[in-house]
């Protein structure tokens, strides 16, 4: 093999180590990835992914299962059911409800129940 495809071959593969190292340094995949390997309860909601959802509020017991969290779509109250139910609230509603904080659900108008 000449040393210009192996200087090709070698940026190529530098490009998709940084671009791989970039996504998951910018995405929530690594928090994920940890608390569900080292807590049995943690869990996704289904509406959103590995990828995208990101913890804003933990337990405040001796669990470390989020109770407040949210990604590009919809804030999420973690309902702690044994059938791991959860509130969601649309981003896109926010504008149309006076007062709402994502951190507090009495705040949040006409939530939606999410069955997982």
């Amino acid at each position: 093999m000449n040393t210009n495809k192996k200087t090709k071959r070698k940026w190529i593969v530098r490009v998709i180590l940084f671009i791989i190292a970039i996504a998951l340094f910018f995405t929530s995949i690594f928090g994920n990835i940890f608390s569900l390997i080292i807590e049995k309860e943690y869990f996704i909601p289904k509406q959103s992914s590995i990828f995208t959802f990101n913890e804003t509020v933990g337990n405040e017991g001796s669990s470390d299962v989020w109770r407040y969290g949210e990604d590009y779509s919809n804030y999420y109250f973690n309902l702690s059911t044994f059938d791991n139910d959860v509130l969601f609230f649309p981003k896109k509603n926010v504008n149309n409800c006076p007062g709402f904080n994502p951190e507090d659900v009495t705040t949040w108008c006409k939530v939606k129940t999410l069955k997982h």
